[in-house]
Parts: C-alpha cells; structure tokens; sequence
C-alpha cells in the first residue's frame, strides 16, 4: 500500500513531464506480463491446484461472471444518479 500511495505521489509531482508516461506504460505493461507468467509458473508447479483445475475455473468463471455483472449494474446506476441532470439540460 505504501509502495502505491509513493507511485501516486510521484506520478503527480511529474504530471508535467508528458513524454515520460508513454514510456512507464510500456514498462507497465510488460512488467504486468511477467507477474501472469510468474503466476501461471506457480500454478503449474502446485500440484493441487493441478489436480483441481476443473472444479476452480468453474468457480473462477462463476466469480467472474458475477462480478461483472455486478459491476456493469453499479457504474449504470451511478452513471444515471450523476448524470440524469446533465441529460435534461443538453436538450
């Protein structure tokens, strides 16, 4: 948490230099493929899970589908209680 709340501090103070976030995107996302493989290297290692991957990924998939669900439902009804106001007065 420390470590994030750092990287927001420091992304604000440099907010002004344009040309350094393309490049901490770049770095960000390959630094976010090498956490997957790590992770599908754990996971292939674990023989438990191994053994159980059937049952999980049908829970994952479970989770996954009703989280989104659950998330398209919250961000519809916030976009309509912050925006309906604004709708009545661009017509």
């Amino acid at each position: 948490m420390a470590v994030m709340v750092a990287g927001i501090i420091v992304g604000h103070l440099l907010r002004k230099k344009k040309a350094i976030f393309p490049i901490i995107g770049k770095i960000n996302m390959w630094i976010i493929f090498l956490l997957l493989f790590t992770m599908g290297l754990s996971t292939g290692h674990n023989q438990e899970i191994m053994n159980n991957l059937t049952g999980l990924g049908a829970k994952a998939i479970i989770i996954g589908i009703i989280s989104t669900c659950g998330s398209i439902l919250a961000a519809t009804l916030l976009y309509h209680y912050l925006f309906k106001d604004s709708k009545k007065g661009s017509k």
